[in-house]
């Protein structure tokens, strides 16, 4: 073997192989001819799950050996290379989608040479007694998954092939017995017993009929099931114990499968002797003579009512499930709750208790669920009723978060039921109380009622305990119904707000206006000179004023953006220009503190579509913070830049994002950034949160006299974002800051 290939994996050996092996020799089928009720089974499999290759392999010492196939001529494969060696290790099914991407397959002989085996799923052929031996597997050369269907029905396969293997043990020991009847007619009365031993030893029911459809035995646990003697069933048939419902599918079936020779297996419902309905899986099995000649059906019957009723219970919960995702709030959850359950178990009436908002009682929900009108009355009085912790069975089941049964509380004492006397006037008795927990919380009590006294049912409680795993569901929905009334109160309130903002700036803006025009006259001094003190005292008047103005006209703006009212003037500008326009209008102030303030040219773009006046007030802002927060001597740099998505959501965002334009934005996206960049004092880390937010300053020491809004950076921040774009900010103590614009190309 060349060096570079890699070794196959070889499967290990189950733990029970040497019983696996003597339990699959007592079944006397390796070697044997082909067999029909195989051969439908392997086709069946083929045919359902859409592969060239199905097949009945039973896995012996050295050799995985083929009693069934459908596509396929060799009738055996060394073991060491069977995918089945691995199917048998485990209880269920087993599926590659792609062998090649599989390391137990993928250096394996029949996938990286002919025939190329690329998909596998396999059932594994478990006998009563727990011994895998074997498998009914699908293959083909493509990778595939299967459907959810499609792996039911191979596992319903699974159990036929068993069942035909079980029948084929019992009909060989049967036939044996036979035949040793007819060559000896001495022991054909030892033979004849010996056969009704084995077949009323069978767990399951066993009948057999003939050629003309009339049945000819019944083993003794099929009397005992239907309560008859071997002459009354072998006179009247079976098809009177059959649930009235099944009958028509029934005969269909059977009729068909007689007709045509041919194995089928069905459900329907069979009366037991005491009157009682099971569900039943039936599997015909046609027999022949040895000439050839159709001899009648070999059949068996299983009972698989507890199947069934946990396929029901799974469907039940399945749709209550369903039914409260898609409900419109909490209470409508819990009202599909409580129907659900009433209509699949036949309660009569249900209502749901929740905590009171302290926690100190249980309440009336305004979630019930009735299917008559008799109960209005007693609905109605029980919503005056609230139960503290260990009282009643709402509190009882709160306290206890144990569901609760009473045959008939009409007769319980009050303390027990404290609603004994409603429950006697109105008729009702079985009373079944549940909590729905989340989080081992219980969020509501479902309480339910029936007009008739009834034994607690096991089965039912097991349900029920099952559906308090929906609490988490009627949780989610209750949190939901929070959440929306939260954003409906805060929208309210942003409303007012905005509202009350908008209004005292308007009322603000009168008086001020006035304030700036007067003390503007009295400073050109059109009513005569003023001295030095009342130039000084009117030129305070008038900053004073001008800075309130500019107060107010943020709030406005602010206010405008709340109400979803800002609308953008966006036209195309010329980058430098805006940068040259933001840089004179704050050159005199840095001129004062003698520091040094550039521009970087060229700018990155020529020119950009914005709204001009909004990308000057954000790097006015920006350069303004700059000349404040920067000492005597330092320097401040605007720069242009061009970047793209990746960078972006690299870049340090500010606390409270709206990501307006990241919701959109894709990594290739284009941005022209505007960076501000200072030798300032820096903004520690325990401090960077505030920034951009609303009315937040960040103080310092050495610069205690800073006055300022706080709201400055937090208009630049949603200028920007409604531009599309976004605000970002790097900044070290003692070394600088840098605050940047992005503004999409």
């Amino acid at each position: 073997m060349d060096s570079s290939e890699e070794v196959m994996q070889t499967a290990p050996l189950p733990d029970d192989e040497s019983a696996r092996l003597s339990a699959l020799c007592q079944y006397q089928i390796l070697d044997t001819e082909p067999e029909s009720a195989f051969d439908d089974l392997t086709y069946l499999a083929s045919n359902i799950c859409g592969t060239s290759i199905a097949v009945i392999s039973l896995i012996d010492a050295q050799r995985q050996w083929f009693k069934s196939k459908v596509g396929l001529d060799i009738a055996s494969t060394p073991r060491d290379v069977a995918f089945c060696s691995y199917t048998i290790l485990q209880s269920d099914i087993l599926i590659v989608p792609d062998a090649l991407l599989d390391e137990r397959f993928a250096t394996n002989p029949l996938v990286v040479k002919p025939p190329h085996i690329r998909f596998y799923a396999g059932m594994p052929l478990i006998t009563p007694e727990g011994h895998a031996l074997g498998t009914i597997c699908v293959v083909d050369f493509v990778p595939r998954e299967l459907s959810s269907s499609q792996i039911q029905a191979l596992q319903v396969l699974g159990r036929q092939v068993v069942a035909q293997l079980e029948l084929r043990r019992g009909l060989l020991e049967s036939e044996r017995l036979m035949r040793e009847a007819q060559s000896k007619e001495a022991a054909l009365s030892e033979s004849e017993e010996r056969f009704r031993t084995m077949a009323d030893s069978a767990p399951f029911l066993i009948w057999m009929n003939g050629p003309d459809k009339q049945p000819i035995f019944y083993n003794q646990r099929w009397l005992r099931f239907t309560g008859r003697s071997l002459e009354q069933a072998i006179r009247e048939g079976w098809k009177q114990r059959l649930h009235p419902d099944d009958q028509k599918s029934w005969l269909k079936t059977f009729t068909a499968a007689f007709d045509t020779q041919t194995l089928y297996t069905i459900e329907y419902r069979l009366k037991r002797a005491d009157g009682e309905y099971r569900w039943m899986l039936e599997t015909g099995v046609p027999r022949f003579l040895s000439n050839g000649t159709f001899a009648g059906f070999t059949g068996s019957c299983v009972d698989i009512t507890e199947r069934k009723a946990a396929e029901q219970d799974s469907q039940l919960l399945q749709t209550v499930t369903q039914a409260i995702v898609t409900s419109a709030d909490f209470y409508s959850a819990l009202k599909v709750a409580l129907q659900k359950v009433c209509e699949a178990t036949q309660w009569e009436f249900g209502e749901a208790w929740v905590p009171s908002p302290d926690k100190t009682v249980m309440e009336c929900s305004p979630a019930w669920y009735s299917k008559t009108n008799r109960l209005e009355e007693f609905r109605r009085q029980s919503e005056a009723f609230t139960f503290p912790p260990g009282v009643g069975i709402p509190g009882r089941v709160w306290k206890t978060k144990q569901t609760e049964w009473h045959q008939d509380v009409s007769i319980e004492a009050s303390t027990t039921f404290i609603r004994a006397q409603l429950a006697l006037d109105a008729g009702l008795k079985a009373t079944l109380g549940i909590p729905l927990l989340a989080n081992d919380e219980v969020i509501t009590v479902l309480v339910f009622y029936m007009f008739e006294a009834r034994q607690e049912d096991q089965r039912l409680i097991d349900l029920i305990a099952a559906s308090t795993e929906l609490g988490l569901f009627v949780q989610r929905k209750q949190a939901e119904e929070e959440v929306r009334k939260s954003l409906a109160r805060e929208q309210e309130l942003n409303k007012f707000k905005s509202s009350f903002i908008a209004n005292i700036s308007h009322e603000l803006r009168t008086p001020l206006t006035s304030v700036l025009g007067l003390s503007t006259v009295l400073l050109q001094q059109h009513f005569g000179s003023i001295n030095s003190r009342q130039e000084q005292y009117l030129s305070l008047i008038y900053s004073s004023g001008e800075h309130l103005l500019n107060l107010i006209n943020d709030l406005l703006d602010i206010a405008k953006i709340e109400a979803g009212k800002q609308e953008l003037n966006k036209a195309s500008a010329n980058a430098t220009a805006l940068c040259q326009s933001a840089i004179e209008m704050i050159e005199v102030r840095a001129i004062a503190k003698r520091q040094t303030l550039s521009l970087t040219l060229p700018v990155a773009v020529e020119s950009v579509v914005v709204d001009q006046q909004r990308i000057i007030q954000i790097l006015l802002n920006y350069l303004s913070n700059a000349v404040k927060f920067t000492p005597e001597g330092g320097t401040i740099t605007l720069s242009s830049r061009l970047a793209d998505g990746v960078e972006l959501e690299a870049n340090t965002l500010p606390v409270g994002s709206t990501h307006l334009s990241s919701s959109c934005v894709t990594l290739d996206a284009r941005f022209l950034v505007f960076d501000v960049s200072d030798t300032g004092v820096g903004i520690p880390i325990d401090k960077q949160h505030l920034l951009f937010q609303l009315f937040q300053q960040i103080d310092d020491t050495s610069n205690s006299q800073q006055t300022g809004s706080g709201l400055g950076l937090a208009l630049s921040k949603q200028f920007a974002e409604l531009h599309g774009g976004r605000v970002s900010f790097t900044s070290t103590v003692g070394v600088g800051s840098t605050f940047s614009v992005w503004l999409p190309l």
